[in-house]
C-alpha cells in the first residue's frame, strides 16, 4: 500500500494510492526465470514489502507453492506466461502444429496455476511475420485467444494480452494498442475474460503515450511501469530502472500515466517491471522504482 502527502490548493492532504501495486518478480530477480524450484524464499521476501498487493510470477513448483501459501496470505499472484511465448511458443504462428503446441502448453499452465489461486495470466503474441502475412497471423491469434480464454473462464480467470514493440527489439505481432484493442474486442464477442496489458516501458518503442489509452479504457486490465533502454541509436526492451544511463522513461511519464488512469477510472493493478543492471542489487532497483511511483503520485495529486 502506498500513502502519500501532497499539497492540493494549499491544503495538505494524505491520499492512498487508488490501485493495487505489483511487481514482476522474475524481472526484479532474473534468476527466477531459469528455475521453478527453490524460489519460495525470494517470493516470500517480496510479499513482505508493505507496498505489495500483487506479485507476478514465473513457473513455480508445487513444493515452493506450498511454502509460499503457508507464509503469504495478503498478497495476490498473477502468472507471466509471456516468458514461455518469448522462449519459443507461438500462439499466432501460421503453422498449425506450432500454434497447437503453444495453445495446449499454455492451457496446461493455466489449469495448473489456478489451483494456487491465480486469476490473471499475462500473455503476448509471437513474432511479427511481416505486413504481407500479418492479417493471417492475427486470425490465428484470435483463434488461440478464444481457446485460452475459454479455459481460463472455467476457473474465473482472465487473460491479459500485453503489447510489445514490432520494430526494435522483441518485434512481435502486437504491437500497436489500436490493433491489439481490435483483437481483444473480437475475442470478447465470444469470451469477456480478456483485457489489454499496457507497458509504459514499451511506449517509446511503439511511439505511444499514456494519452493513447483513453479510447480503450474499457479494454484496459493491467499496467506495467518501467523503462526502455537506449544504446546509441537503438532501443531495447531491457527494463532498466529509472535514472539509469539510457533509460528513456521518467517520473514525469509515470505521473502522466497516473493522471490518465484517474481520468479513465481505471480499476486494475499497476506493476513495476524493472531489472537490475550490472553491479546493481534487486533491492536497490526496487527502492528506486517505489520512490519514482511515490513522487509521480504526489505530482498527480498536486495537479488536481
Amino acid at each position: 500500500m502506498l500513502v502519500a502527502l501532497a499539497k492540493i490548493k494549499g491544503i495538505e492532504v494524505i491520499a492512498k494510492f487508488p490501485w493495487k501495486i505489483g511487481v514482476v518478480s522474475f524481472m526484479l530477480y532474473p534468476e527466477l526465470i531459469k528455475k521453478s524450484e527453490g524460489i519460495a524464499e525470494t517470493i516470500i521476501k517480496i510479499a513482505q514489502d508493505p507496498y505489495m498487493d500483487l506479485i507476478e510470477v514465473s513457473k513455480i513448483s508445487d513444493k515452493d507453492w506450498a511454502l509460499i501459501k503457508e507464509k503469504v496470505t495478503e498478497v495476490e499472484f498473477a502468472r507471466g506466461l509471456q516468458l514461455m511465448i518469448l522462449g519459443g511458443l507461438d500462439i499466432s504462428s501460421l503453422d498449425e502444429e506450432t500454434r497447437r503446441k503453444a495453445v495446449d502448453s499454455l492451457k496446461k499452465e493455466i489449469e495448473h496455476d489456478v489451483k494456487y489461486g491465480i486469476k490473471a495470466f499475462g500473455i503476448c503474441t509471437g513474432k511479427d511475420p511481416g505486413e504481407a502475412k500479418r492479417k493471417e497471423a492475427i486470425e490465428k491469434l484470435v483463434d488461440s485467444l478464444i481457446e485460452l480464454t475459454s479455459t481460463a473462464k472455467n476457473y474465473g480467470a482472465v487473460i491479459l494480452l500485453e503489447t510489445f514493440d514490432r520494430k526494435w527489439d522483441k518485434k512481435l505481432l502486437l504491437g500497436p494498442i489500436g490493433e491489439a484493442a481490435q483483437v481483444v474486442e473480437r475475442v470478447r464477442e465470444v469470451n469477456s475474460n480478456i483485457a489489454l496489458l499496457w507497458d509504459l516501458s514499451h511506449a517509446p518503442m511503439l511511439e505511444e503515450k499514456p494519452e493513447d489509452l483513453k479510447p480503450y479504457a474499457d479494454l484496459l486490465g493491467h499496467i506495467h511501469i518501467g523503462c526502455t533502454k537506449k544504446v546509441e541509436d537503438r532501443l531495447y526492451d531491457w527494463h532498466p530502472v529509472f535514472y539509469r544511463p539510457g533509460a528513456l522513461n521518467t517520473v514525469d511519464d509515470v505521473a502522466e500515466l497516473l493522471e490518465v488512469l484517474l481520468d479513465i477510472k481505471y480499476r486494475g493493478a499497476v506493476s513495476f517491471e524493472v531489472k537490475p543492471e550490472e553491479n546493481q542489487l534487486p533491492e536497490e532497483v526496487f527502492y528506486t522504482a517505489k520512490q519514482v511511483l511515490t513522487e509521480a503520485f504526489i505530482r498527480t495529486l498536486e495537479r488536481i
